[in-house]
Protein backbone atom coordinates (compact mmCIF):
# COMPACT_ATOMS: atom_id res chain seq x y z
CA UNK A 1 0.00 0.00 0.00
CA UNK A 2 3.34 2.19 0.75
CA UNK A 3 4.65 1.29 -2.39
CA UNK A 4 0.86 2.48 -4.36
CA UNK A 5 0.57 5.74 -2.22
CA UNK A 6 4.26 7.13 -3.07
CA UNK A 7 4.03 5.78 -6.85
CA UNK A 8 0.76 7.65 -6.87
CA UNK A 9 1.63 10.66 -5.40
CA UNK A 10 5.11 10.98 -7.65
CA UNK A 11 2.51 10.62 -10.74
CA UNK A 12 0.58 13.64 -9.86
CA UNK A 13 3.63 15.90 -8.72
CA UNK A 14 5.10 14.51 -12.12
CA UNK A 15 2.10 15.99 -13.61
CA UNK A 16 2.13 18.95 -12.09
CA UNK A 17 5.67 19.76 -12.95
CA UNK A 18 4.37 19.22 -16.56
CA UNK A 19 5.61 16.86 -19.37
CA UNK A 20 8.44 16.95 -21.05
CA UNK A 21 7.26 17.76 -25.23
CA UNK A 22 7.40 14.73 -27.32
CA UNK A 23 9.40 14.53 -30.57
CA UNK A 24 7.05 15.58 -33.35
CA UNK A 25 10.09 16.90 -35.81
CA UNK A 26 9.56 16.01 -39.56
CA UNK A 27 6.80 13.45 -37.72
CA UNK A 28 3.55 12.93 -40.45
CA UNK A 29 0.25 13.44 -39.74
CA UNK A 30 -0.39 10.27 -39.85
CA UNK A 31 2.41 8.49 -38.14
CA UNK A 32 1.47 11.06 -35.21
CA UNK A 33 -2.32 9.55 -34.85
CA UNK A 34 -0.76 6.05 -34.49
CA UNK A 35 1.66 7.38 -32.12
CA UNK A 36 -1.38 8.93 -30.46
CA UNK A 37 -3.54 6.01 -30.72
CA UNK A 38 -0.45 3.55 -28.82
CA UNK A 39 -0.07 6.24 -26.32
CA UNK A 40 -4.19 6.58 -25.60
CA UNK A 41 -4.25 2.41 -25.91
CA UNK A 42 -1.50 2.57 -22.89
CA UNK A 43 -3.50 4.85 -20.64
CA UNK A 44 -6.55 2.65 -21.12
CA UNK A 45 -4.63 -0.13 -19.79
CA UNK A 46 -3.80 1.58 -16.13
CA UNK A 47 -5.82 5.18 -15.80
CA UNK A 48 -4.68 5.06 -12.21
CA UNK A 49 -0.99 5.07 -12.98
CA UNK A 50 0.02 6.25 -16.62
CA UNK A 51 -1.69 9.88 -17.09
CA UNK A 52 2.10 10.36 -18.55
CA UNK A 53 0.83 8.46 -21.04
CA UNK A 54 -2.28 10.15 -21.75
CA UNK A 55 -0.70 13.56 -21.79
CA UNK A 56 1.82 12.17 -24.67
CA UNK A 57 -1.05 10.97 -26.35
CA UNK A 58 -2.45 14.73 -26.04
CA UNK A 59 0.72 15.70 -27.32
CA UNK A 60 0.64 14.17 -30.77
CA UNK A 61 -3.19 14.29 -31.56
CA UNK A 62 -2.81 17.87 -30.93
CA UNK A 63 0.13 17.94 -33.69
CA UNK A 64 -1.50 15.53 -36.10
CA UNK A 65 -4.44 17.55 -36.19
CA UNK A 66 -2.58 20.40 -38.00
CA UNK A 67 -0.81 18.30 -40.97
CA UNK A 68 -2.15 18.14 -44.21
CA UNK A 69 -1.69 14.74 -44.76
CA UNK A 70 -4.74 13.44 -42.51
CA UNK A 71 -6.33 16.35 -41.00
CA UNK A 72 -9.51 15.31 -43.19
CA UNK A 73 -9.98 11.86 -41.88
CA UNK A 74 -12.70 11.56 -39.30
CA UNK A 75 -10.95 8.66 -37.49
CA UNK A 76 -8.28 11.33 -36.34
CA UNK A 77 -11.07 13.68 -35.11
CA UNK A 78 -12.70 10.69 -33.30
CA UNK A 79 -9.14 9.20 -31.66
CA UNK A 80 -8.67 13.50 -30.10
CA UNK A 81 -12.13 13.13 -28.59
CA UNK A 82 -11.27 9.94 -27.17
CA UNK A 83 -8.12 11.55 -25.86
CA UNK A 84 -9.99 14.53 -24.42
CA UNK A 85 -12.54 13.00 -23.18
CA UNK A 86 -10.07 10.20 -21.38
CA UNK A 87 -9.39 13.61 -18.81
CA UNK A 88 -12.77 12.80 -17.41
CA UNK A 89 -11.70 9.68 -16.06
CA UNK A 90 -8.61 10.22 -15.04
CA UNK A 91 -9.29 13.14 -13.16
CA UNK A 92 -12.49 11.30 -11.21
CA UNK A 93 -9.74 8.20 -11.21
CA UNK A 94 -6.95 10.18 -9.49
CA UNK A 95 -9.37 11.90 -6.99
CA UNK A 96 -10.63 8.73 -5.47
CA UNK A 97 -7.20 8.32 -4.16
CA UNK A 98 -6.47 12.22 -3.10
CA UNK A 99 -9.73 14.40 -2.59
CA UNK A 100 -7.62 17.52 -3.22
CA UNK A 101 -6.48 16.44 -6.66
CA UNK A 102 -6.71 19.13 -9.42
CA UNK A 103 -8.12 18.56 -12.72
CA UNK A 104 -5.58 18.01 -15.45
CA UNK A 105 -7.66 19.47 -18.79
CA UNK A 106 -10.96 20.37 -17.18
CA UNK A 107 -12.72 21.42 -20.00
CA UNK A 108 -11.36 18.06 -21.93
CA UNK A 109 -14.94 17.04 -22.36
CA UNK A 110 -16.12 20.34 -23.77
CA UNK A 111 -12.98 19.82 -26.39
CA UNK A 112 -13.96 16.00 -26.91
CA UNK A 113 -17.40 17.45 -28.21
CA UNK A 114 -15.77 19.66 -30.53
CA UNK A 115 -13.71 17.06 -32.00
CA UNK A 116 -16.65 14.10 -31.85
CA UNK A 117 -18.79 16.93 -34.28
CA UNK A 118 -15.92 17.76 -36.76
CA UNK A 119 -16.00 13.69 -37.27
CA UNK A 120 -19.58 13.60 -38.01
CA UNK A 121 -19.38 16.51 -40.29
CA UNK A 122 -16.55 14.54 -41.84
CA UNK A 123 -18.34 11.42 -41.91
CA UNK A 124 -22.14 11.72 -41.31
CA UNK A 125 -23.48 9.18 -38.75
CA UNK A 126 -19.92 7.43 -37.38
CA UNK A 127 -20.74 5.31 -35.03
CA UNK A 128 -17.87 5.88 -32.82
CA UNK A 129 -18.09 9.63 -32.99
CA UNK A 130 -22.00 9.13 -31.44
CA UNK A 131 -20.70 6.94 -28.89
CA UNK A 132 -17.94 9.57 -28.04
CA UNK A 133 -20.52 11.96 -27.91
CA UNK A 134 -22.60 9.88 -25.73
CA UNK A 135 -20.04 9.89 -23.37
CA UNK A 136 -18.60 12.81 -23.19
CA UNK A 137 -21.95 14.31 -21.70
CA UNK A 138 -20.66 13.04 -18.31
CA UNK A 139 -17.62 14.62 -18.18
CA UNK A 140 -19.44 18.41 -19.46
CA UNK A 141 -21.95 17.87 -16.84
CA UNK A 142 -19.78 17.20 -14.01
CA UNK A 143 -17.51 20.44 -15.89
CA UNK A 144 -20.60 22.90 -15.82
CA UNK A 145 -21.14 22.06 -12.10
CA UNK A 146 -18.10 22.43 -10.73
CA UNK A 147 -17.81 26.22 -12.52
CA UNK A 148 -21.29 27.08 -11.32
CA UNK A 149 -20.28 25.67 -7.63
CA UNK A 150 -17.02 28.33 -8.37
CA UNK A 151 -18.86 31.33 -9.26
CA UNK A 152 -18.05 31.04 -12.98
CA UNK A 153 -22.33 31.11 -13.84
CA UNK A 154 -20.70 32.16 -17.63
CA UNK A 155 -18.42 28.75 -17.97
CA UNK A 156 -21.18 26.45 -16.37
CA UNK A 157 -23.95 28.00 -18.95
CA UNK A 158 -21.80 26.90 -22.02
CA UNK A 159 -21.06 23.13 -20.74
CA UNK A 160 -25.21 22.88 -19.81
CA UNK A 161 -25.94 24.47 -22.86
CA UNK A 162 -22.95 22.30 -24.77
CA UNK A 163 -25.22 19.12 -23.16
CA UNK A 164 -28.09 20.30 -24.95
CA UNK A 165 -26.11 20.80 -27.91
CA UNK A 166 -25.19 17.25 -28.09
CA UNK A 167 -28.41 15.75 -27.44
CA UNK A 168 -29.90 17.54 -30.57
CA UNK A 169 -26.78 15.98 -32.27
CA UNK A 170 -27.58 12.52 -31.65
CA UNK A 171 -31.13 13.10 -32.49
CA UNK A 172 -29.84 14.45 -36.32
CA UNK A 173 -28.19 11.32 -36.33
CA UNK A 174 -30.55 8.63 -35.43
CA UNK A 175 -28.83 7.64 -32.08
CA UNK A 176 -29.70 7.28 -28.78
CA UNK A 177 -28.80 9.71 -25.97
CA UNK A 178 -29.24 10.04 -22.34
CA UNK A 179 -31.82 12.88 -22.57
CA UNK A 180 -34.14 10.38 -24.62
CA UNK A 181 -35.96 10.24 -20.95
CA UNK A 182 -38.40 13.20 -20.32
CA UNK A 183 -36.88 13.52 -16.62
CA UNK A 184 -33.30 14.35 -17.83
CA UNK A 185 -34.05 16.28 -20.34
CA UNK A 186 -36.49 18.43 -18.39
CA UNK A 187 -33.31 18.47 -15.56
CA UNK A 188 -31.10 19.34 -18.52
CA UNK A 189 -33.16 22.20 -19.68
CA UNK A 190 -33.69 23.91 -16.03
CA UNK A 191 -29.80 23.51 -14.82
CA UNK A 192 -28.61 25.47 -18.33
CA UNK A 193 -31.43 28.32 -17.75
CA UNK A 194 -30.94 28.69 -14.43
CA UNK A 195 -27.13 29.34 -14.89
CA UNK A 196 -27.92 31.20 -18.22
CA UNK A 197 -30.06 33.61 -15.87
CA UNK A 198 -27.10 33.73 -13.53
CA UNK A 199 -24.57 34.51 -16.15
CA UNK A 200 -26.82 37.23 -17.55
CA UNK A 201 -27.90 35.87 -19.84
CA UNK A 202 -31.38 36.58 -19.77
CA UNK A 203 -33.16 35.58 -23.17
CA UNK A 204 -31.61 32.92 -23.45
CA UNK A 205 -32.56 31.68 -19.68
CA UNK A 206 -36.09 32.49 -20.83
CA UNK A 207 -36.31 30.59 -23.73
CA UNK A 208 -35.19 27.57 -21.42
CA UNK A 209 -37.64 28.38 -18.48
CA UNK A 210 -40.76 28.99 -20.89
CA UNK A 211 -40.00 25.53 -22.09
CA UNK A 212 -40.64 23.91 -18.81
CA UNK A 213 -42.95 26.90 -17.25
CA UNK A 214 -45.48 25.92 -20.28
CA UNK A 215 -44.62 22.41 -18.91
CA UNK A 216 -45.65 23.43 -14.93
CA UNK A 217 -42.65 21.79 -14.34
CA UNK A 218 -42.30 20.97 -10.68
CA UNK A 219 -40.04 23.65 -9.58
CA UNK A 220 -40.75 26.80 -7.80
CA UNK A 221 -37.35 27.97 -9.17
CA UNK A 222 -38.64 28.06 -12.61
CA UNK A 223 -41.75 30.18 -11.67
CA UNK A 224 -39.69 32.50 -9.78
CA UNK A 225 -36.64 32.70 -12.82
CA UNK A 226 -40.02 33.59 -15.32
CA UNK A 227 -41.06 36.15 -12.85
CA UNK A 228 -37.87 37.87 -13.10
CA UNK A 229 -37.20 37.51 -16.67
CA UNK A 230 -40.70 39.20 -17.11
CA UNK A 231 -40.94 41.92 -15.04
CA UNK A 232 -39.17 44.60 -16.58
CA UNK A 233 -41.46 43.78 -20.38
CA UNK A 234 -44.80 43.58 -18.80
CA UNK A 235 -45.32 44.01 -15.05
CA UNK A 236 -49.07 42.54 -15.07
CA UNK A 237 -47.92 39.42 -16.65
CA UNK A 238 -45.14 38.65 -13.80
CA UNK A 239 -47.91 39.57 -11.53
CA UNK A 240 -50.07 36.65 -12.91
CA UNK A 241 -46.66 34.57 -13.27
CA UNK A 242 -46.15 35.27 -9.23
CA UNK A 243 -50.01 35.00 -8.28
CA UNK A 244 -50.01 31.06 -9.86
CA UNK A 245 -46.63 30.11 -8.06
CA UNK A 246 -47.64 31.34 -4.87
CA UNK A 247 -51.05 29.43 -5.15
CA UNK A 248 -49.15 26.41 -6.47
CA UNK A 249 -46.03 26.77 -3.96
CA UNK A 250 -47.75 28.63 -0.84
CA UNK A 251 -44.64 27.62 1.14
CA UNK A 252 -42.04 28.50 -0.78
CA UNK A 253 -40.02 31.28 1.27
CA UNK A 254 -38.13 32.27 -2.57
CA UNK A 255 -41.26 32.96 -4.18
CA UNK A 256 -42.59 34.98 -0.51
CA UNK A 257 -39.66 37.03 -0.91
CA UNK A 258 -40.30 37.64 -4.76
CA UNK A 259 -43.49 38.58 -4.12
CA UNK A 260 -42.30 40.99 -1.31
CA UNK A 261 -39.94 42.76 -3.46
CA UNK A 262 -42.84 43.02 -6.37
CA UNK A 263 -45.07 45.28 -3.51
CA UNK A 264 -42.52 46.85 -2.57
CA UNK A 265 -41.78 48.00 -5.85
CA UNK A 266 -45.50 48.65 -6.85
CA UNK A 267 -45.30 50.71 -3.30
CA UNK A 268 -48.56 48.63 -2.29
CA UNK A 269 -47.70 49.06 1.20
CA UNK A 270 -51.24 47.61 2.16
CA UNK A 271 -50.52 43.80 0.84
CA UNK A 272 -47.25 44.29 1.52
CA UNK A 273 -48.05 44.13 5.27
CA UNK A 274 -49.96 40.74 4.92
CA UNK A 275 -47.32 39.26 2.87
CA UNK A 276 -44.02 40.35 5.51
CA UNK A 277 -46.14 39.01 8.45
CA UNK A 278 -46.10 35.63 6.86
CA UNK A 279 -42.76 36.00 6.03
CA UNK A 280 -41.51 36.61 9.09
CA UNK A 281 -43.09 33.92 10.66
CA UNK A 282 -41.44 31.47 8.36
CA UNK A 283 -38.30 33.53 8.98
CA UNK A 284 -38.73 34.85 12.71
CA UNK A 285 -35.00 35.03 13.18
CA UNK A 286 -34.45 37.28 9.38
CA UNK A 287 -33.77 41.00 10.66
CA UNK A 288 -34.49 42.65 7.28
CA UNK A 289 -38.08 41.56 7.39
CA UNK A 290 -38.90 43.23 10.27
CA UNK A 291 -37.06 46.05 9.41
CA UNK A 292 -39.14 45.87 5.61
CA UNK A 293 -42.25 45.90 8.01
CA UNK A 294 -40.58 48.92 9.67
CA UNK A 295 -40.74 50.70 6.75
CA UNK A 296 -44.31 49.59 5.31
CA UNK A 297 -46.09 50.98 8.49
CA UNK A 298 -43.96 54.03 8.43
CA UNK A 299 -45.17 54.25 5.02
CA UNK A 300 -48.46 53.69 6.16
CA UNK A 301 -48.35 56.38 8.72
CA UNK A 302 -46.93 59.06 6.45
CA UNK A 303 -50.69 58.37 4.64
CA UNK A 304 -52.29 58.03 6.75
CA UNK A 305 -50.88 61.55 8.93
CA UNK A 306 -51.71 63.33 5.29
CA UNK A 307 -55.24 62.45 4.92
CA UNK A 308 -55.50 63.76 8.65
CA UNK A 309 -56.41 60.35 10.49
CA UNK A 310 -54.32 61.01 13.08
CA UNK A 311 -55.24 57.76 15.23
CA UNK A 312 -54.08 55.38 12.82
CA UNK A 313 -50.83 57.35 12.19
CA UNK A 314 -49.96 56.74 15.61
CA UNK A 315 -50.63 53.26 15.23
CA UNK A 316 -48.66 52.68 12.53
CA UNK A 317 -45.57 55.10 14.08
CA UNK A 318 -45.35 53.37 16.92
CA UNK A 319 -45.71 49.62 14.71
CA UNK A 320 -43.23 50.71 12.61
CA UNK A 321 -40.87 51.84 15.87
CA UNK A 322 -41.65 48.43 17.20
CA UNK A 323 -40.45 46.31 14.00
CA UNK A 324 -37.30 48.52 13.52
CA UNK A 325 -36.56 47.64 17.23
CA UNK A 326 -36.92 43.78 16.40
CA UNK A 327 -34.55 44.60 13.80
CA UNK A 328 -31.70 46.16 16.01
CA UNK A 329 -32.34 43.60 18.47
CA UNK A 330 -31.95 41.10 15.96
CA UNK A 331 -28.90 42.15 14.50
CA UNK A 332 -27.16 45.72 16.62
CA UNK A 333 -25.48 46.73 14.02
CA UNK A 334 -27.95 46.91 11.31
CA UNK A 335 -27.10 50.08 10.23
CA UNK A 336 -30.61 50.57 7.94
CA UNK A 337 -32.72 49.74 10.83
CA UNK A 338 -30.83 52.06 12.88
CA UNK A 339 -30.96 54.76 10.69
CA UNK A 340 -34.67 54.12 9.79
CA UNK A 341 -35.63 54.81 13.37
CA UNK A 342 -33.76 57.93 13.35
CA UNK A 343 -35.68 59.07 10.19
CA UNK A 344 -38.84 58.17 12.00
CA UNK A 345 -38.31 60.72 14.26
CA UNK A 346 -36.66 63.06 12.07
CA UNK A 347 -39.84 62.82 9.53
CA UNK A 348 -42.46 63.45 12.29
CA UNK A 349 -40.33 66.48 13.08
CA UNK A 350 -40.65 67.94 10.21
CA UNK A 351 -44.27 67.22 9.77
CA UNK A 352 -44.63 68.95 13.12
CA UNK A 353 -42.92 71.79 12.22
CA UNK A 354 -45.07 72.53 9.15
CA UNK A 355 -47.81 72.72 11.48
CA UNK A 356 -45.66 75.17 13.61
CA UNK A 357 -44.85 77.55 10.67
CA UNK A 358 -48.81 77.19 9.79
CA UNK A 359 -48.94 78.96 13.73
CA UNK A 360 -46.67 81.51 13.54
CA UNK A 361 -48.85 84.29 11.90
CA UNK A 362 -51.26 83.37 15.16
CA UNK A 363 -50.37 85.80 17.60
CA UNK A 364 -53.22 85.37 19.72
CA UNK A 365 -52.37 83.99 23.64
CA UNK A 366 -54.24 80.79 22.41
CA UNK A 367 -52.24 80.77 19.06
CA UNK A 368 -48.76 81.33 20.92
CA UNK A 369 -49.14 78.83 23.30
CA UNK A 370 -49.87 76.16 20.40
CA UNK A 371 -47.08 77.44 18.21
CA UNK A 372 -44.56 77.13 21.54
CA UNK A 373 -46.24 73.47 22.11
CA UNK A 374 -45.24 72.42 18.41
CA UNK A 375 -41.39 74.16 18.83
CA UNK A 376 -41.20 71.84 21.91
CA UNK A 377 -42.41 68.70 20.49
CA UNK A 378 -40.25 69.57 17.33
CA UNK A 379 -37.08 69.71 19.22
CA UNK A 380 -37.87 66.40 20.94
CA UNK A 381 -38.56 64.59 18.56
CA UNK A 382 -34.69 65.65 16.74
CA UNK A 383 -33.70 64.83 20.12
CA UNK A 384 -35.14 61.29 19.65
CA UNK A 385 -33.60 61.18 16.56
CA UNK A 386 -30.11 61.93 16.98
CA UNK A 387 -28.78 59.04 19.25
CA UNK A 388 -29.61 57.00 16.13
CA UNK A 389 -28.33 59.18 13.92
CA UNK A 390 -24.97 59.13 16.22
CA UNK A 391 -25.14 55.28 16.50
CA UNK A 392 -25.06 54.91 12.17
CA UNK A 393 -22.39 57.59 11.84
CA UNK A 394 -20.10 55.24 14.38
CA UNK A 395 -20.89 52.28 12.55
CA UNK A 396 -20.66 54.19 8.43
CA UNK A 397 -18.78 57.63 8.90
CA UNK A 398 -19.23 58.14 5.29
CA UNK A 399 -23.00 57.61 4.85
CA UNK A 400 -24.38 60.76 3.01
CA UNK A 401 -28.08 60.68 4.36
CA UNK A 402 -26.56 60.21 8.29
CA UNK A 403 -24.37 63.22 7.49
CA UNK A 404 -27.04 65.53 5.93
CA UNK A 405 -29.30 64.22 8.94
CA UNK A 406 -26.40 65.37 11.73
CA UNK A 407 -25.90 68.53 9.73
CA UNK A 408 -29.67 69.27 10.18
CA UNK A 409 -30.71 68.60 13.73
CA UNK A 410 -26.99 70.70 14.90
CA UNK A 411 -28.22 73.63 12.91
CA UNK A 412 -31.55 73.63 14.28
CA UNK A 413 -30.07 73.60 17.44
CA UNK A 414 -28.32 76.19 16.80
CA UNK A 415 -24.62 74.20 17.76
CA UNK A 416 -23.31 75.56 14.23
CA UNK A 417 -19.91 73.94 15.32
CA UNK A 418 -21.57 70.45 15.01
CA UNK A 419 -23.41 71.85 12.06
CA UNK A 420 -20.56 72.95 10.32
CA UNK A 421 -18.16 69.75 11.21
CA UNK A 422 -20.85 67.61 9.50
CA UNK A 423 -21.27 69.95 6.44
CA UNK A 424 -17.41 69.46 5.82
CA UNK A 425 -18.07 65.99 6.12
CA UNK A 426 -20.82 65.81 3.49
CA UNK A 427 -18.79 67.79 1.25
CA UNK A 428 -15.99 65.43 1.54
CA UNK A 429 -18.53 62.59 0.93
CA UNK A 430 -19.81 64.22 -2.31
CA UNK A 431 -16.81 64.78 -3.89
CA UNK A 432 -16.16 61.61 -3.56
CA UNK A 433 -14.00 60.39 -0.59
CA UNK A 434 -14.23 57.70 2.05
CA UNK A 435 -14.34 59.29 5.71
CA UNK A 436 -13.10 55.99 7.99
CA UNK A 437 -12.88 57.71 11.22
CA UNK A 438 -16.28 58.32 12.79
CA UNK A 439 -16.55 61.75 15.00
CA UNK A 440 -18.10 59.61 17.76
CA UNK A 441 -16.17 56.92 17.84
CA UNK A 442 -15.18 56.30 21.75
Amino acid sequence: MRNLILTTLSLVLFLSAGLAQVDTEGLSGKKAYKKASRELNAFNLDQTNSGDKLLEAQQYIDYAIKQEDIKDEPDLWVTMGDVYNAFGAYNQGQKVLNPDFQDVEPNGGMIAFQAYKKALELDEGNKDALDGLTQSIGSISNTGLNLYEAGDFQGAFNAFRSVLDIHDLLKENGADSPLDVPEEYDNQLYITGMAALSAGENATSKSYMSQLYEKEYDKPAVYDAMYKLTVDEDIEEAEAILTKAREKYPDDVGLLFSEINHYLRLEKVEVLEEKLLAAIEQEPENPSLYSTLGNVYDKLYQNSFKEGDTESADEYFESAKKYYAEAIELKPDYTDAIYSVGALYYNKAAIVTEEMNALADDYSKEGTEKFNQKKEEVASLFNEALPYFKQVEQLDPSDRNTLIALKEIYARENNLEMSNEFRDRLAKVEAGETINKSYFQD
